[in-house]
């Protein structure tokens, strides 16, 4: 998505380099001293910080448990709910197959 469009500012840490260069570009400017380049930090950590949420829900799926694949017991938004979850749980497969034919 970087290669088609940016967020303001963000050429001002790492100037023209495209996704595949941002990693690099991020990490030259924190050593640099650009407060800014520190942005590849906070990803990393809260990428981190979420994965580290679901070890109780894999946990559970290694060990045989009831939990569906994809379930985390987190629905706010109620969509997982009578016919909603069919659907849904249908959708989600055909996007899965989809990617699988697409790579």
């Amino acid at each position: 998505a970087q290669d088609l469009g940016t967020f303001p500012g963000v050429e001002k840490v790492i100037g023209d380099a495209k996704m595949t260069g941002a990693h690099d570009a991020f990490i030259k400017a924190a050593h640099d001293g650009n407060p800014q380049g520190f942005a590849m930090h906070q990803i990393i950590f809260w990428v981190g910080f979420f994965e580290i949420l679901t070890i109780p829900a894999i946990s559970e799926t290694m060990k045989g448990g009831p939990r569906a694949a994809g379930d985390f017991k987190f629905d706010p938004l109620g969509l997982g709910k009578g016919d909603k979850l069919a659907r849904m749980q249908l959708a989600e497969l055909k996007n899965g197959r989809l990617a699988m034919i697409a790579t």
